[in-house]
Formats: structure tokens, sequence, C-alpha cells
């Protein structure tokens, strides 16, 4: 009988305490995520800097060359910098700062995907390249 007494009591109370402890680790986990959107903007900049740096060291080693030469390298060599990019950007960012960045944008895939735009968006920008490409058309259209 006491024992009856006694579970009829503790399983209310367990239900009650695993509830509890549910809407904790919820509540903690929206804190973390709020917080992470709050400082999204310091985020960015951390990341833009290594990118930055990255780029500038990719750049100079694999398509400043060609830049120069008034030409864009082929797919093959072009994904190579890509992925080369994306692991000096990891490697500078650190294991703690990668995760982190993983955790703000949801996931690998996500974070290597604007780390791969960013790349993208200086190759396309690339003054060096323009330049040569303006320099080698004015020189065709003077010999003609």
């Amino acid at each position: 009988m006491e024992l009856t007494i006694l579970l009829f009591l503790l399983v209310p109370i367990g239900y009650w305490l695993c509830f509890e402890l549910r809407r904790y680790n919820t509540t903690k986990k929206e804190k973390i995520n709020i917080e992470k959107i709050n400082n999204f903007e310091k985020y960015m900049l951390v990341l833009n800097y290594f990118m930055d740096k990255a780029y500038q060291i990719v750049y100079k080693d694999q398509i400043l060359v060609y830049s120069l030469e008034a030409m864009r390298p082929n797919e093959t060599q072009f994904e190579t910098a890509i992925k080369s990019f994306v692991t000096l950007v990891l490697s500078l960012l650190g294991p703690q700062l990668k995760e982190e960045l993983i955790n703000l944008f949801g996931n690998e895939e996500t974070l290597y995907f604007n780390i791969t735009e960013y790349f993208n968006f200086q190759y396309e920008g690339d003054e060096i390249r323009k330049n040569s490409v303006d320099n080698l058309m004015n020189q065709e259209t003077a010999t003609e």
C-alpha cells in the first residue's frame, strides 16, 4: 500500500522534472541562437577578415598569373583555387571559430557555400584582369 502511494506521488514529480528540464534546455538553446543573431555583424567581420587574407594568398599564388595574362584559369585550376581558398579560410578560423560559424549558418554546407561565393565575387571584381583585358584590347585596336 505504501509503495503504491509512493509511486503515485513520484511518477508525476518525475514527469514534471523531465518537462522542466526539457523547457530549460530549449530556452538555453534559444538564448544562444538569439545571441548569435545579435552578434551577426561581429561574426561576419571576423569571417570577412579571414576570407580577405585567404583570398590575397590564394590570388597571388594561383590566380595572379592568369590575371596578368588577361586569361581565365581553366575549370580545373579554378576549382583547385576555390578548394585551396576554402581550406585556408577554415585553417585561419581555427576549430572553435569554425564550429561557431557552422552553428551560425546552420550547417557546414551553407558555410562553405558562403565562403565560395565570397571567392567568386572577389574573382569577378578582379581589377588586374580587367585592366589587362582593356590593355590587350587597346593594343589590338592600335595595331589595326
